[in-house]
C-alpha cells in the first residue's frame, strides 16, 4: 500500500511539475505576476485547455502518425533495432512491474515474471550499449570563454532545461544500474530473508526512480530547448 501510494504521489507530482514547466516556459502570461494565487489560477486555467485539446485530438490515427513520425525509424538498422530493444524492454518492465506491484497483492509471478527477468537482460544490454556509444553526448563540458563569463554571472550557473535532462539522463542510467544489481544480488547465496526482502523492495523504488528520470529526459527532450 506504502509504494502504491508513493507512485501515485510521486507520478502526480511528476506530471505537474512538468507541465508548469512547459506553462512558464511557453506563456507570456506566465511571468507577468509574482502572485501565487493569480499564478496558480492562470495554470489551472491552460492545463485545462490543454487537457480537453489533447483529449479531442487523441485518437488511434493520430497516435499512429506520431509514431510513425518518430526518428526512430529513420535510424540505421542496428542503432534502430538497438533503440526498439530498449524501448520495448523498458515499457514492458515499467508495464508489468507497476501493474502487478499495484494490482496484485501477490506481486509478479508466472509467465509474467519470465518475460519480466528476460526483459530486464535486455534492457541492460541495450542501456549497456547506448552508455558506451553515446554517453559522451550527455556530458556537458563548458568551453574556458563560456565558463569564465558564467562565473562572473553566477545566473549562468543557475538550473536550466537541458541541464536537468542530461541529470536526468544519467539518474536513470545509474537507476538502471541499481535495478540490474538489486535483480541479479537476490539470485546469489549472500542474503538472508532480510536481506532478499530489502532488495525487493530497492528493485521497485529504483523503478520508480527510473521511471521519472524518464518521463522527465522524454518531456525535456521533446518540448524542452536544445542549448544549455
Amino acid at each position: 500500500m506504502l509504494f502504491t501510494i508513493v507512485v501515485l504521489l510521486s507520478a502526480i507530482g511528476t506530471a505537474a511539475g512538468l507541465a508548469f514547466h512547459r506553462f512558464w516556459t511557453t506563456r507570456k502570461e506566465a511571468g507577468a505576476t509574482i502572485l501565487y494565487a493569480e499564478l496558480l489560477q492562470k495554470f489551472g486555467v491552460w492545463l485545462a485547455l490543454r487537457t480537453i485539446q489533447a483529449a479531442r485530438k487523441a485518437s488511434p490515427k493520430n497516435w499512429w502518425g506520431f509514431a510513425k513520425a518518430l526518428p526512430l525509424w529513420r535510424q540505421p538498422d542496428l542503432e534502430k533495432w538497438l533503440y526498439i530493444g530498449f524501448y520495448g524492454s523498458f515499457a514492458y518492465l515499467a508495464a508489468s512491474g507497476f501493474f502487478f506491484a499495484i494490482f496484485v497483492p501477490r506481486g509478479l509471478y508466472g509467465f509474467p515474471l519470465v518475460g519480466h527477468v528476460m526483459g530486464g537482460g535486455l534492457f541492460a544490454a541495450c542501456l549497456t550499449v547506448i552508455v558506451i556509444l553515446k554517453g559522451r553526448n550527455f556530458i556537458s563540458v563548458p568551453k574556458p570563454v563560456s565558463l569564465s563569463q558564467a562565473l562572473l554571472d553566477p545566473r549562468k550557473m543557475g538550473i536550466t532545461a537541458v541541464r536537468v535532462k542530461l541529470a536526468a539522463f544519467w539518474l536513470f542510467v545509474l537507476a538502471g544500474l541499481l535495478l540490474a544489481l538489486s535483480a541479479l544480488l537476490p539470485m546469489l547465496p549472500l542474503l538472508r530473508t532480510a536481506g532478499q526482502k530489502f532488495m525487493f523492495e530497492f528493485h521497485r523504488y529504483s523503478a520508480l526512480v527510473s521511471a521519472i528520470a524518464a518521463a522527465v529526459y522524454i518531456d525535456l527532450e521533446v518540448f524542452g530547448p536544445r542549448r544549455l
